[in-house]
């Protein structure tokens, strides 16, 4: 659980707490939706000084109609409060790193596009590179009025780790909290930032667990399962849910879609799960947090504990009110009798 994992392949959103950026699948229309497919979605790449990486990027259109694209390198940058941006620098000689064959490219109805590069990697190269590949409409090209439209851009982060002495893979837990100290139901909400304090990209991976008093793991939650990247000298924000449990918030789902209050936000409705009525959660629980990463020799823990309070008063409330109702409705009933019976005897 703690060791070494395998890189899954996954698609990261360009967030606030994401890092990749993938190819939108539904861009204004001209004749035909742009809809296309990208493989890999991103590359995580390790090169020695004064060498060259041969790479290839696979596109297929999936339209109709062909489409113009031109090819351009940026920066992928990151701060300490996690957030990401593509930066055109053209100040930084790491951008000219990238060749193409060719610039331009038109994609093929219906077939998929080698696009080859090269990264030449120079002798005073050092550490961690990150760059993004763009796709953006060739409008020069005259199928780009003829076509279908390309709004924006979009990319495929290029990680690079170039090995020489002196780099370091190191970080520090900034931030592990809930979005609560008092929930009245699930979720609980978890939020764990960590902050590279190296200089090559690193995933920290792992897991919160839950537990109250000598109930140990009562919930085992993922943290970064995707294994997404974190940059050097800046942080990223990663969040997971406590869900298992009796009365759970759940959102609001009309057609498919959350339903949204006036601020935005989801709206959410108390579900009982009756299945699993004997996990009422009530009272006073621990979270212990345990993360690890790579520094290339051996795996690093970050921890953290925390407490929090499940307390659901509203339907606390009602089942004293339902009790306290089914007594008096006895006590009643049972004044009734004896009265009754009392009756009977003394005509008796």
């Amino acid at each position: 659980m703690y060791g070494k994992k395998k890189l899954l392949l996954l698609t990261l959103l360009l967030s606030l707490a994401s890092f990749a950026f993938v190819l939108n699948k539904a861009l204004a229309q001209s004749a035909n939706n742009y809809d296309v497919t990208v493989s890999p979605v991103f590359f995580d790449l390790t090169a020695n000084p004064a060498t060259s990486l041969n790479e290839k990027i696979k596109i297929r259109n999936n339209t109709t109609s062909p489409i113009p694209i031109k090819l351009q390198v940026n920066k992928l940058t990151g701060d300490i409060n996690g957030n990401l941006t593509i930066k055109q620098d053209k100040t930084d000689s790491s951008l000219n790193w990238i060749k193409f064959e060719q610039e331009s490219v038109v994609l093929k109805p219906l077939e998929w596009t080698e696009i080859p590069f090269t990264i030449e990697v120079p002798k005073e190269a050092a550490y961690g590179y990150y760059l993004t590949i763009n796709f953006t409409q060739d409008n020069t090209s005259p199928l780009a009025k003829s076509g279908v439209s390309l709004t924006g851009a979009a990319a495929i982060p290029v990680l690079l780790n170039v090995k020489k002495e002196g780099a370091k893979a190191d970080a520090k837990l900034i931030e592990f909290s809930t979005t609560s100290f008092i929930n009245e139901y699930l979720p609980t909400d978890f939020t764990v930032k960590i902050q590279n304090t190296g200089n090559i990209h690193i995933k920290p991976h792992g897991n919160v667990f839950i537990s109250s008093g000598g109930n140990k793991n009562l919930a085992i939650l993922d943290v970064n399962p995707g294994l997404g990247n974190v940059l050097p000298q800046s942080a990223r924000i990663f969040e997971t849910s406590w869900l298992d449990g009796f009365a759970v918030l759940e959102p609001v789902i009309i057609a498919g879609q959350p339903k949204l209050d006036k601020n935005g936000k989801a709206e959410k409705h108390l579900v009982l799960n009756w299945n699993k009525l004997t996990s009422l959660r009530i009272g006073k629980y621990d979270a212990t947090l345990l993360l690890v990463f790579d520094n290339g020799t051996k795996d690093i823990p970050l921890e953290g504990k925390l407490s929090f309070w499940v307390f659901p008063y509203k339907l606390i409330l009602v089942v004293i009110i339902l009790l306290i109702a089914i007594f008096l409705i006895t006590r009643f009933l049972l004044k009734k009798y004896i009265e009754r019976e009392v009756k009977k005897r003394s005509r008796s």
